[in-house]
């Protein structure tokens, strides 16, 4: 069902080669400005908003969208459906009145990470922001939120030595997610995903959660696996696992993500209700305050 997905979706789909000019003339013929930053070879999408929209007083959020994709798939889930909400919830706050204290990029480079995070798209941002002294904010990475009615929260497993005051961010601002998750009334889960944006904004000491969403029967069934076999959870993160078993852990992964980077990754696995609920997701961020 593709009945209620924006019209403009399948003429996004249809031009991989000009993604970042189609974001903008969206946005533009919506009455919001953007700017391209290049870092490192890479074309992120900066959204310019109302200066009134900003307090000093309370923390920024920074959220994030990957607009690249594999070659050879129509990426309609990863990440078309991210950047059409996020699209849509720029315009919004452009015309919100209040504080939201939002900030909002689209990045490219992120399908470059499964060589190593540093050649993320968004580890040179999240470095560059830093030399430029943007450093206390938190990140929301949104990625393939466009099939199923479950949000899930990315489970960050820190390494043992990281410090105390990087814990207490990164757990506060977890906690914020599930808060607004409940709040919701959203059946939700927090468990491992693959990798997504967070994963520069981490190696940079930036406090970065992922969201995504599942079907429940994949969001259930993912978990069980999970418990099942731990090897799973390694799999997921990157880490070495025997390579025998690496074909039989890849069938235990959602479906939803065994699409990604295929063909099957197209407008028709699409779910119209998860936009809707990762719109309620966005906006339920723009009003979060915290110190």
């Amino acid at each position: 069902m593709t009945s209620a997905l924006p019209s403009e979706y399948q003429n996004f789909l249809a031009s991989p080669d000009n993604r970042a000019a189609f974001i903008q003339r969206y946005l533009e013929a919506r009455g919001v400005e953007t700017a391209v930053l290049g870092v490192e070879g890479k074309r992120h999408i900066y959204v310019r908003l109302p200066k009134g929209g900003y307090n000093p007083a309370f923390r920024v959020k920074t959220i994030i969208a990957h607009y690249d994709i594999v070659s050879g798939s129509p990426g309609a889930n990863d990440n078309s459906s991210s950047v059409f909400c996020l699209m849509d919830f720029a315009v919004r706050l452009s015309r919100f009145g209040g504080v939201h204290n939002c900030r909002i990029f689209f990045t490219d480079g992120e399908e470059l990470g499964s060589g190593g995070v540093k050649e993320q798209g968004a580890f040179s941002l999240a470095s560059t922001m830093q030399k430029c002294g943007i450093r206390d904010e938190d990140i929301y990475v949104f990625d393939c939120v466009g099939r199923g009615s479950v949000p899930l929260l990315g489970l960050n497993i820190l390494p043992k030595n990281v410090g105390l005051s990087f814990a207490k961010k990164i757990n506060a601002i977890n906690q914020g997610v599930r808060e607004i998750f409940s709040s919701l009334g959203l059946s939700w889960l927090n468990l491992p995903m693959p990798y997504s944006d967070n994963a520069g904004f981490l190696a940079n000491g930036f406090p970065a959660v992922a969201i995504t969403m599942l079907p429940d029967a994949e969001a259930q069934a993912y978990m069980a696996a999970l418990q099942a076999d731990k090897d799973l959870l390694r799999y997921v993160q990157n880490q070495d696992v025997p390579e025998q078993k690496i074909d039989s852990l890849h069938a235990k992964l959602p479906l939803t993500w065994r699409l990604m980077h295929t063909g099957g990754d197209n407008i028709s696995s699409l779910t119209p209700q998860s936009f809707e609920i990762a719109a309620r997701i966005l906006d339920a961020i723009a009003l979060r305050k915290s110190m």
